[in-house]
């Protein structure tokens, strides 16, 4: 399966050159942050197609797939 991944703020170093991503088989979020190498303790948000979702999620074919790290500020 395809799916076309975005990685927000300190995740870009995981895929610098790749925004599309192939998975086999029925995939849920938490092993695509395996393949890349993510650990589940840098993610603080997941979203796919614009909606939050937990990381036991299964992903589709065609999915967009968004990682956000926990971000501080003030």
């Amino acid at each position: 399966m395809k799916l076309d991944i975005k990685l927000f703020a300190s995740l870009q170093k995981y895929m610098p050159d790749m925004e599309r991503l192939e998975l086999n088989g029925s995939s849920k979020v938490l092993d695509l942050l395996k393949r890349i190498g993510i650990s589940s303790s840098e993610v603080s948000i997941a979203l796919v197609n614009g909606q939050q979702v937990k990381l036991d999620h299964t992903l589709d074919e065609g999915d967009t797939v968004a990682i956000f790290p926990p971000i501080a500020g003030g």
